[in-house]
């Protein structure tokens, strides 16, 4: 039956068929299948505290000054004790670092391919 189906189509059907199966196969990787594991690496004081996946909600405190949320893969910083909060103010990121300077703090996305050093606060 398929046989028959497949010999009554033209050669552009076939030709159209074989593009959307391989666009489809193509935006499937590119959406799920990419590998892509992304971690949110937390320092103070330029030490490692912890590694999370960003894809398991969560709320960190660091040394009772900072919060980080992980959620909805994303991070953000929602509590500080620092004057200006501008870690605070810079809201949610799935790719920028969030730094709080006062308190030495840094959180930091990082992919399974990504092995760059992490940035250094004096």
């Amino acid at each position: 039956m398929i046989k028959s189906i497949i010999k009554g189509l033209s050669m552009m059907d076939k030709l159209l068929i074989i593009v959307l199966i391989l666009s489809i196969a193509v935006l499937s990787l590119a959406k799920f299948g990419n590998g892509v594991i992304k971690s949110v690496m937390v320092y103070k004081d330029n030490y490692l505290v912890g590694e999370y996946p960003l894809t398991m909600d969560r709320e960190i405190i660091i040394d009772e000054h900072n919060t980080v949320r992980i959620k909805n893969n994303k991070v953000s910083m929602i509590h500080t004790d620092c004057p200006d909060k501008r870690c605070v103010k810079q809201g949610t990121t799935s790719f920028m670092p969030i730094i709080c300077l006062p308190n030495k703090v840094h959180v930091k996305i990082q992919t399974n391919g990504d092995r760059e050093s992490h940035l250094i606060l004096h």
